[in-house]
């Protein structure tokens, strides 16, 4: 099976730099035109792809519908795929977390159980994944299907980290861009990471 990822396109939040989490975003023109941008690339592959899953968010929702208009599928809306919930930090800079809440934002990244008031912790939304992905494996890997997620930020590095058997604690160890593509092989015991993050498309 080939495991195709993305992030959302492009919000009002992320462009004024505010923590999203669970709220109900949508995109921009600009995200929109991004999340065309990288149907018509996934159009083009050579790898057709069988099924698209997303998010229940409408930032993800919206991007998974653009690409699906496009390759003739309807997404499938899965609330494992949701966002980290941020708790008190929504809708605030990452200056203004570290203003507010000091340490939090360091102990959130390093300590694996921390959640900041009212929001998950990076071991919570890793059991939350885990589900998904055994949901995955039961429905189209049996099947060799080739599968689009389109989630975040934060849920797409998990599921990568977690695809590979990679440490959670490297979770901000690499960047996942608004709309931009990775692509895992999955395999019964070898999974494997083809490309990241990939944003040649976006340029075009």
């Amino acid at each position: 099976m080939l495991l195709f990822l993305t992030r959302h396109g492009e919000t009002k939040w992320n462009r004024l730099g505010k923590t999203q989490g669970i709220q109900d975003t949508s995109l921009t023109d600009l995200g929109r035109q991004q999340a065309e941008k990288l149907a018509q690339r996934l159009k083009a592959s050579k790898a057709s792809i069988d099924t698209i899953y997303c998010s229940n968010l409408y930032r993800a929702k919206e991007t998974a519908e653009i690409i699906g208009e496009r390759l003739k599928i309807n997404p499938i809306p899965n609330q494992l795929l949701n966002e980290v919930s941020f708790g008190n930090w929504e809708g605030l800079t990452l200056r203004e977390i570290e203003k507010q809440y000091p340490g939090q934002l360091a102990r959130w990244r390093n300590e694996l159980t921390f959640s900041p008031k009212e929001g998950e912790s990076l071991i919570s939304v890793n059991n939350r994944v885990g589900f998904f992905i055994e949901e995955l494996k039961d429905k189209c890997q049996k099947d060799n299907e080739n599968v689009l997620i389109v989630s975040h930020a934060a849920i797409t590095k998990v599921l990568i980290l977690r695809m590979i058997g990679i440490p959670l604690n490297l979770l901000t160890k690499f960047k996942i861009s608004q709309a931009g593509l990775s692509l895992l092989r999955v395999e019964d015991d070898n999974n494997s990471i083809l490309f990241l993050n990939e944003t040649h498309h976006l340029e075009i």
